[in-house]
């Protein structure tokens, strides 16, 4: 059984190469998940810890940058966003709810209390919850406050694909111990993410990849609801 469970998870993961590229780059000292979700040499950049590692790998690939997508505001997923926009002139998204913590409250706080210096000199185009399209790549936006008030998830259903930032881990979920995280909406989340299809697959912002039926039945967040 266990065998079959390896060949289902390697042949969805190979079949959505097939359809859309995503390229993971981990990142900083708390291993960050930077992913390049790219079609037909155009290419779209999920959150951005390192302007150096995902430069040189842009630039190695020949791809055309079309935006930066961000699942949240802390620092250590949006850090060379600022450096990243100025070579490549690139919109920057994220989720419209409490768009103010980007530079004023969430942000600001967590880069202090890491030591960094705080800046995010950039223009953000904030997104609603619901479908969009960028450069032909069409995604859902989906709200899921909890970890932070802003926090989304990108769902691309094409290819069944979810870019979770904080929200989900494989067998964990983002902690709601910061200043601006909040319990009762992880919560709410929680129960928002379980009604959509098991094959999703997942990629988080830290961790392996995982399957979104794999966490319904393995994830205790997900089985119990959420307990610190």
């Amino acid at each position: 059984m266990v065998k079959s469970k390896k060949l289902y998870y390697s042949r969805v993961f190979k079949e959505l190469k097939l359809k859309m590229n995503i390229h993971r780059i981990m990142c900083g000292e708390i291993k960050n998940n930077n992913f390049i979700v790219e079609k037909d040499g155009r290419c779209l950049v999920v959150d951005l810890t390192d302007f150096e590692r995902i430069d040189a790998f842009i630039q190695e690939k020949g791809f055309v940058v079309e935006g930066i997508l961000l699942t949240h505001s802390h620092w250590d997923h949006l850090l060379g966003v600022d450096e990243f926009v100025k070579r490549y002139k690139v919109p920057v998204y994220m989720g419209s709810r409490r768009p103010n913590y980007v530079d004023k409250k969430e942000f600001g706080y967590t880069m202090e209390k890491y030591g960094l210096e705080t800046k995010f000199d950039v223009e953000v185009t904030f997104l609603d919850e619901g479908s969009h399209s960028i450069a032909g790549f069409n995604f859902d936006l989906i709200e899921v406050p909890g970890h932070t008030y802003c926090s989304v998830i990108y769902y691309f259903k094409e290819t069944q694909t979810m870019f979770t930032g904080d929200f989900l881990f494989r067998k964990a979920v983002g902690i709601v111990s910061s200043l601006y995280s909040n319990r009762e909406l992880m919560a709410e989340s929680i129960a928002k993410i379980k009604t959509y299809p098991d094959e999703i697959k997942i990629y988080p912002g830290h961790g392996p990849l995982t399957i979104l039926g794999r966490e319904k039945r393995e994830n205790p967040y997900l089985i119990q609801g959420y307990r610190e």
